[in-house]
């Protein structure tokens, strides 16, 4: 069983349906923007920064950079372990980092990274709120690299 190195990071179970794979036969590259999507909805809510019942988080952060790094296929019936962490915290904005694992051989398949800016009331950027702000930053863990900081094995 795949333990996260930390209880900062979040784990998102996935399981590939029918409708994930591509002509080739394996999960189409991007889906994984739906998976990471998930995943982190599912961080953001742990951390008490995102509450989908409540009207005051609507339209709260715009996705301004979102990158895969595909390391192996993934396939249908394949259950996916998603790792989901607090990377960096910035004025208005905050990254996270995903490490996609198969479950059942414990091959990373693929790394992710995204960058979320807080937006006010007028759409436009705005500093996170101190509260926002202090649960993402209780929660870095900047020790998961991002996809730019990861060398494959076959590039060693």
């Amino acid at each position: 069983m795949l333990s996260p190195p930390s209880s900062h990071i979040t784990t998102t179970r996935v399981v590939v349906r029918p409708n994930d794979m591509d002509a080739d036969r394996n999960v189409n590259n991007a889906v994984y923007f739906d998976y990471f999507y998930q995943a982190r909805l599912e961080h953001l809510r742990r951390l008490g920064v995102y509450d989908a019942e409540n009207p005051l988080y609507a339209n709260l952060l715009a996705l301004a950079e979102n990158t895969c790094r595909y390391l192996a296929p993934a396939y249908y019936g394949d259950v996916l372990i998603l790792w989901t962490a607090t990377h960096a915290v910035g004025t208005s904005s905050f990254q996270l980092v995903y490490h996609v694992w198969r479950e059942h051989d414990e091959q990373l398949i693929a790394l992710g990274h995204s960058v979320q800016v807080w937006l006010g009331e007028t759409k436009q950027s705005t500093p996170l709120p101190s509260g926002i702000r202090q649960a993402l930053t209780a929660a870095l863990y900047p020790e998961l690299p991002k996809p730019s900081d990861y060398q494959h094995k076959s590039q060693a």
